[in-house]
């Protein structure tokens, strides 16, 4: 098993995967519905689509099934075939030890085969019935939620390498460096930062309490404002307490687990804001360019679903990052040079060459970060060009006032963002990226509140209703 032969390989599954999809979406696709739009399922699956058919899909079926051997089968074949070589080979180990161990080797991918494969088979390999929509339904659920889930569980778990690697970087953990060079900056920053964090957290609650006590505030706005609340004090509190600890005294040491839920929940939610605030400038869109339509384009479930891809995304993204960025061979390093665990301060730790991770890194943050801003700056576009054709100077006054806290938000968050995502790790200033970090981390979730509560009536007047001082009517 060379490097090349292992290549060619990995490319065979790849290509015939995707020739496969290609193949059998396009014949799902053209079949005829008749008019017929809603699909029995949560997602778009062959079966469910099949079912939308209002002709005879026979044939279809029989190719697909057809396929489906060629796919599903004979890989299982080969499968089932390599493990009775395995075993034959297994029994013929005289010592117990020996056995256990080559059992060891093979328990992990025997475990993930038959999870995959059974729900697999189940699916695409028998024909629809009205019977088992609901039960296709949860099968089509575990697969692609709980199997990807569980893989990395199973191989990690039953792997002495992995767990022995685990625990010498638990056991090791990380010195995060900060400003730990001059001391007396950091009795100012301790000073500056648990002041912006008892800001935040004051802050934030307040935009969710009223969001949620005021009726008046029930709206799309509102209820988005109040997810970006909620994320910032869960990024301010993921990171800032233990920046608090090292701040205060000598220790400046993070546990190799800490530093990983660091890392996984500040990228998790960085990605999270920056989608969460393309579905606001949508919301702004809607609001200023279609304002006699807004409650019907944005209503509930509309906005429930925009917030839940902002968080699926967000920690999506920190799903595939965080786990590479954490694997990196570091060579005994243990001094982070920062003081959080930040993904381009660990990048910068390792030993060996990072660029194919700091592509991957680049390729998710257009995804992540420069969609969404160009979603963000086509909204403004948009809404740019209908307050400049409204003739009445309140009005334009009044439509700028409705975009300008997010477009202020928008421009503290991205600005640092881009800054320190969607460039090499190998340019990366130093003290410069830790005062930028700073930034993101403690100042905008801090003013994000003061943001959006001093330029909106709304706001105002419902902290006066719930502190008792508003009017009778209010």
């Amino acid at each position: 098993m060379h490097q090349r032969r292992c290549l060619q390989l990995a490319a065979a599954c790849w290509i015939s995967g995707f020739s496969n999809s290609v193949l059998q979406s396009t014949w799902t696709l053209q079949m005829p519905r008749c008019g017929h739009k809603k699909v029995d399922h949560f997602l778009c699956e062959i079966p469910a689509l099949l079912k939308l058919s209002c002709v005879d899909t026979t044939t279809i079926e029989a190719e697909q099934f057809f396929i489906s051997v060629v796919f599903l089968l004979i890989p299982l074949i080969l499968i089932l075939i390599s493990y009775t070589f395995i075993v034959k080979a297994v029994l013929r180990i005289r010592s117990a030890e020996g056995r256990r161990k080559a059992f060891g080797t093979c328990g992990s991918h025997l475990i993930v085969v038959v999870l995959f494969y059974g729900t697999a088979i189940y699916m695409y390999l028998q024909p629809p019935s009205p019977a088992s929509k609901d039960r296709g339904k949860m099968v089509s659920l575990f697969y692609g939620i709980i199997t990807p889930m569980l893989n990395p569980l199973i191989y990690t778990l039953r792997n002495k390498e992995v767990m022995e690697k685990d625990n010498r970087s638990s056991s090791d953990g990380f010195i995060l460096v900060g400003f730990s060079d001059r001391p007396r900056l950091e009795l100012i920053l301790f000073v500056i930062v648990l002041s912006f964090y008892l800001l935040t957290l004051l802050g934030n609650m307040t935009i969710i309490l009223l969001s949620a006590l005021d009726s008046r505030l029930h709206t799309p706005m509102y209820f988005f404002l109040a997810n970006l609340s909620f994320l910032d004090m869960c990024f301010t509190t993921g990171s800032i307490p233990q920046m608090l600890y090292n701040l205060w005294g000598p220790d400046k040491t993070i546990s190799y687990v800490g530093c990983a839920i660091q890392l996984y929940f500040v990228l998790a939610l960085g990605g999270v804001e920056c989608v969460l605030l393309a579905v606001m400038a949508y919301d702004r869109y809607a609001a200023v360019c279609r304002p006699l339509h807004y409650t019907v384009i944005m209503h509930p479930r509309l906005c429930g679903q925009l917030a839940s891809v902002a968080w699926l995304s967000g920690f999506g993204n920190s799903l595939i990052m965080a786990p590479q960025t954490l694997m990196l061979p570091r060579c005994g390093h243990r001094r982070v040079d920062h003081f959080l665990c930040e993904m381009p301060a660990l990048i910068g730790m390792a030993c060996v060459d990072t660029t194919a991770l700091e592509a991957l890194a680049f390729a998710l943050a257009i995804f992540i970060i420069l969609a969404p801003l160009i979603l963000i700056l086509v909204s403004y576009g948009y809404i740019a060009r209908a307050v400049l054709r409204i003739k009445s100077a309140a009005g334009r006054k009044k439509a700028c006032n409705t975009c300008s806290s997010h477009l202020l938000v928008v421009s503290l968050f991205y600005g640092t963002i881009i800054y320190m995502y969607l460039q090499p790790a190998n340019t990366y200033s130093q003290d410069q990226g830790k005062f930028l970090t700073l930034f993101y981390t403690i100042v905008t979730p801090s003013v994000n509140p003061l943001i959006y509560t001093l330029r909106n009536k709304d706001v105002k007047e419902a902290i006066k209703k719930v502190l008792g001082k508003g009017s009778t009517d209010v």
